[in-house]
């Protein structure tokens, strides 16, 4: 994630560690920043492939996996049909050989782009979905996007990725700017979102409750997606929440189900008050018809139906 002074603001995390988030843009405008590949990498192909195999065994032995492939496997199976995934899309993850050398920044995007596959594969064989995964970072370099292509993955460049995202995408974006996930979601949002939540916009650039327009898209999500928590590993996914859309046939089984036991509920309320109904008029056989019509038109009331809220 670039500094260029003015252009953020500096955000305590929850921890030690600090993050960096952008300030809010419009939708129209591209990202500000001069991010560049390593002009003189260091590490080949097959020392990429090592490096990364060893990451990838650390981190499905890790607590994080553990519980996020118990979360995904739950989700998954209880859920009559997901909808249609065509495509994944990997956003941000960093250089696999950073031009600072940074051996954190190594580690994380090489475990990052390991829960990737993890979680990609997981869907796959849960769901039997043929999915096209493609990753977008403009500090790749040349040996970086033929790495990938090993992970089957295909590297595209700056803004290629954003394009891809629909109604049938798994947008995995890792810790980026909120302008960048907007820029992301601009035609569409996806079936699954990957990346900061809401509660976590809210409190690190508004930290109000009103629906600000850089934030409506993340509302929408909370509104109408199954929301997950995506467990941490070393600060590499705080604050990081995982949205599935819900499968409309799967939401309308739920509705129906819900209208029946209402339904049922009211008759059993219909028919206890019919009772009590019987009771009251033996009791009041001498009213005068007066009485006696607006008794029944209180009774009539007393049914009336409370609107059903689904």
């Amino acid at each position: 994630m670039a500094d260029t002074g003015a252009e953020w603001n500096q955000v305590k995390r929850k921890g030690r560690k600090l993050r960096h988030v952008s300030k809010p843009v419009a939708d129209e405008k591209a990202p500000s920043d001069n991010l560049q590949p390593n002009p003189n990498p260091e590490y080949s192909i097959g020392d990429l492939s090592k490096y990364h195999d060893g990451v990838t065994r650390k981190f499905e032995q890790s607590a994080c996996w553990q519980k996020l492939e118990k979360l995904l496997d739950s989700a998954l199976s209880s859920r009559q049909q997901l909808p249609r995934i065509a495509r994944a899309v990997c956003l941000g993850t960093g250089p696999y050989d950073p031009a600072d050398g940074s051996s954190q920044a190594r580690w994380t995007a090489h475990m990052q782009t390991a829960a990737f596959c993890a979680i990609i594969n997981t869907i796959r064989s849960k769901t039997n979905q043929e999915i096209k995964c493609f990753i977008q970072e403009p500090r790749f370099t040349q040996i970086d996007k033929e790495f990938c292509s090993k992970l089957d993955l295909e590297a595209v460049d700056s803004p290629g990725g954003f394009d891809l995202v629909d109604e049938n995408t798994l947008l995995y974006a890792i810790h980026l700017e909120l302008e960048i996930c907007n820029l992301a979601m601009r035609k569409s949002l996806p079936t699954v979102f990957i990346g900061t939540g809401l509660d976590e916009w809210l409190r690190v650039v508004d930290g109000t409750q009103e629906r600000p327009g850089h934030l409506h898209r993340f509302f929408k999500l909370e509104d109408n997606y199954h929301k997950l928590p995506f467990p941490d590993l070393d600060y590499i996914f705080s604050s990081t929440s995982i949205y599935l859309k819900e499968d409309q046939q799967t939401h309308d089984g739920c509705e129906r189900g819900h209208i029946e036991e209402a339904g049922k509920e009211e008759v059993g309320q219909q028919d206890t008050e019919k009772k009590g109904d019987e009771k009251t008029e033996s009791k009041t056989k001498s009213q005068s018809l007066e009485d006696q019509d607006a008794a029944t038109k209180s009774d009539i009331d007393s049914l009336r139906l409370d609107k059903l809220v689904t």
